[in-house]
């Protein structure tokens, strides 16, 4: 058996067997006193990650969003990054310095502070960080707090990412700067955390598998309705362009890192207007039953099969 023939989630299973842990949500937390402390990380390898075309400092800015986006899903603020490396020894130093001045202004941006990390000699080049934050205790946002009744609503716009994916295969290079122009929602999740949200998720692998992941850990389903859900322009035009569907570049697709949260309906409003005070869209894009995940479009609903991006599959 190979790696190919399990898919990232079920060798994390594996993995989550042998150590006799289970892993619950996007960051590891611990009781701190007064917080939480959260502790999350996430690696990247030029080959897989990186287009050519996308410049060094992009690539670095990127590196430092995917990471800081975990601390952001669990409505806490990013303190501290490792990073640690393996280069090998004809890499471009040009490259690598550029690399991490865009993880710098990432960092800089978001105030966290690099305080170590490691470097070994390697193949091509590979990075993976590390982040520490923290979190109040009454406002922690955890996968486990998604029940049924509840209301279903993402942050901004969906699909930019993926549109600049297909751009990008379809020969128009520009779409590779798209693909990794991605934002951690740091400020989005404090503000949901404090507006009382208590269960969120990053959408990096996208909300059908956000969904089916939430579903196998709490037995809650997920009803979509595709009418409600905000597509960002770009992944309409492209949808229309190549004649791909919407649903798959908008919530299958994966490389996003917007936020899928719930709330009970009766603080719904004030959850919506008080981020749209502050500056934040969010959108309702369905509920929460005890079924099955079923997206509901035209007026048909469907069991929803697909898992959204998943390595190794």
């Amino acid at each position: 058996m190979e790696m190919k023939d399990l898919g990232e989630r079920k060798i994390i299973e594996e993995l989550m067997r042998i150590f006799g842990t289970v892993v619950e949500d996007d960051s590891f937390y611990f009781d701190a006193g007064d917080s939480y402390i959260l502790i999350t990380t996430d690696v990247i390898t030029r080959r897989t990650h990186i287009p050519e075309a996308v410049k060094p400092e992009q690539a670095g800015y990127f590196f430092g969003a995917l990471n800081l986006s975990d601390i952001a899903a669990m409505g806490g603020r990013p303190r501290f990054f490792l990073s640690a490396y393996s280069v090998s020894r004809d890499f471009s130093m040009e490259y690598f310095l550029s690399f991490n001045r865009g993880l710098k202004y990432c960092l800089d941006k978001y105030s966290t502070k690099l305080v170590g990390g490691d470097m070994k000699e390697g193949y091509d080049f590979t990075a993976a960080g590390i982040v520490i934050g923290e979190v109040e205790k009454d406002g922690i946002m955890e996968r486990r707090n998604f029940r049924p009744g509840q209301v279903v609503a993402v942050t901004n716009n969906l699909g930019y990412n993926a549109a600049g994916y297909y751009l990008w295969k379809n020969g128009e290079m520009e779409g590779a700067d798209i693909m990794l122009k991605i934002e951690p929602r740091i400020n989005e999740g404090r503000m949901l955390s404090r507006l009382g949200v208590r269960a969120a998720m990053d959408l990096s692998d996208g909300v059908f598998s956000a969904i089916s992941q939430i579903k196998r850990q709490t037995g809650t389903g997920f009803r979509i309705s595709m009418d409600h859900v905000p597509v960002h322009p770009l992944a309409l035009e492209v949808s229309r362009r190549y004649s791909i569907p919407i649903e798959e570049i908008s919530l299958n697709f994966g490389g996003e890192y917007e936020l899928i949260f719930s709330v009970d309906p009766d603080i719904w409003d004030r959850v919506r207007k008080g981020m749209e005070d502050n500056g934040y869209m969010v959108r309702e894009i369905g509920r929460t039953w005890e079924g099955e995940n079923i997206i509901i479009k035209d007026g048909r609903e469907a069991v929803i099969d697909e898992r959204g991006y998943e390595h190794f599959s």
